[in-house]
């Protein structure tokens, strides 16, 4: 089995959409059955590397869901399938696809038989401008600040959410004061999500007032859609869920949502945008 990476190009402008190309190839003597190159955890993750003194220097790119739809490949035959990803984070990186992992999964494939593609280089440049959500509320809009270097996979995952309009009209379904305000379910009640879950990338960001963190069951590496801003230290919180940006720009919005729980429903993400400023 032969598996290689091909992006349309290697540099890109910050927000711009990378169009990673997998092919994979049957390179035995016999027919088989192969999951067709898609992003989830059965088929294709992405394996990203940055310089080794970044703060982090790798991420993983996964979507943990069900079975991936299956291809009959004969001998010599390829599959390819096509990933696009924002490019959100301002750095140089190879960028490898990790394909149909084997026994033990581990979320960052520690010990897990894989077939591994070419490495790619890509670059993405940022003019000195960064990624930011803009969130439009009731209480007035909120502008988030991204930490794709911290926590590339989520990140990825917002900024695609937000981009397909998955956010737009969604309740903050839970407010407890002096401490967070909740969003991010489509269904309002707190257990719904995107239909794949995130593996966890925590770190050493503090939960202080304005931090945008994930939510997440007990299964550490369960986070999907639903996510959380702090409005009070939350310390308790450290290294347990993953930070990946904050909030920048209306903070009092968010403190006029979370100064009472009878705020739970009543305030909406009415429109939810990606720029680059």
């Amino acid at each position: 089995m032969a598996v290689k990476l091909k992006l349309d190009k290697e540099t890109y402008n910050l927000g711009e959409t990378i169009r990673a190309e997998v092919t994979v190839t049957n390179e035995g003597a016999s027919p088989g059955r192969y999951p067709a190159p898609e992003l989830c955890l059965p088929s294709v993750s992405l394996h990203v590397t940055r310089r080794p003194d970044a703060p982090t220097p790798e991420s993983f790119i996964v979507r943990i869901t069900g079975d991936s739809k299956e291809v009959n490949l004969k001998p010599g035959e390829s599959v390819s399938g096509v990933i696009e990803l924002p490019a959100v984070d301002p750095h140089g990186q190879l960028i490898e696809a990790f394909y149909r992992p084997k026994g033990s999964i581990h979320p960052y494939f520690e010990g897990t038989e894989m077939e591994v593609s070419n490495r790619v280089p890509v670059k993405v440049h940022a003019n000195g401008k960064k990624l930011y959500a803009r969130i439009s509320t009731e209480a007035g809009p909120i502008k988030i600040e991204f930490f794709p270097d911290r926590a590339m996979n989520h990140v990825l995952s917002f900024v695609q959410l937000a981009q397909r309009g998955y956010f737009d009209g969604i309740v903050y379904h839970r407010v407890v004061p002096h401490f967070v305000i909740q969003g991010g379910d489509p269904t309002g009640t707190g257990s719904g999500g995107p239909g794949y879950k995130l593996p966890a990338e925590f770190n050493e960001i503090e939960h202080v007032p304005g931090i945008l963190s994930m939510a997440r069951t007990s299964d550490p590496h369960s986070a999907g859609s639903q996510y959380f801003i702090c409005t009070d230290d939350c310390p308790n919180l450290d290294n347990q869920y993953t930070v990946f940006g904050r909030v920048v720009e209306g903070l009092k919005a968010v403190m006029k949502i979370g100064e009472s729980e009878r705020n739970a429903g009543k305030y909406h993400m009415q429109k939810v945008d990606i720029v680059v400023e």
